[in-house]
């Protein structure tokens, strides 16, 4: 699905304000409110954004926050990534290429369940894990959902790259991640 110009301005006034009603949005936009209100169905129907609250774990009391690299055997990268992904303490679950096969994004209520997550549970529910690396997060400096940023860097790079402006690209796959705040 390709993002236009409405799209991508839509999503920027959600994530300022993920309640903010559908009517001021269209109003700020110049568009009907039954077409904001399309919009923003479409968007969630094709799973392109999600309408929720992120938050700080760290500053939320959870106490051990870290981000795991795991190794598994060839052949196995999706089954292990689905079996991480529906752990409820699992919070990012992504395939990547080089020293990993696995990324995730683990909170826990102690390094001690830190710990025994990573040298028991792991193990025991993904045996195709053949090595992991724990970065356990001292601070978190940022966790960013600022889209705007990123559409306008991304019609520069768009406007060098495709002559016609074809706004699918790099936009359209960015957008697959994108997030606005609270539902």
């Amino acid at each position: 699905m390709q993002l236009d110009g409405l799209d991508r301005a839509i999503i920027v006034a959600l994530e300022d304000d993920g309640r903010r009603p559908f009517r001021d949005i269209a109003r700020d936009l110049g568009v009907a409110e039954s077409t904001v209100r399309s919009r923003v169905g479409r968007l969630q129907e094709r799973r392109l954004i999600h309408i929720t609250a992120v938050g700080d774990p760290l500053q939320l009391g959870v106490d051990a926050a870290a981000i795991i690299l795991v190794r598994v055997r060839p052949g196995t990268v999706s089954r292990t990534a689905g079996t991480l992904a529906r752990l409820p303490y699992v919070r990012f679950v992504g395939t990547s290429f080089g020293q990993a096969d696995i990324v995730i994004q683990t909170v826990h209520s102690s390094v001690k369940a830190l710990h025994a997550f990573v040298t028991e549970e792991l193990p025991g529910l993904c045996p195709d894990i053949t090595s992991t690396e724990t970065f356990q997060l001292a601070e978190v400096m940022k966790s960013s959902w600022d889209w705007r940023e990123w559409f306008a860097l991304s019609e520069g790079e768009a406007g060098e790259d495709d002559a016609g402006g074809n706004p699918a690209g790099s936009r359209g796959r960015a957008a697959r991640g994108t997030h606005a705040t609270n539902e």
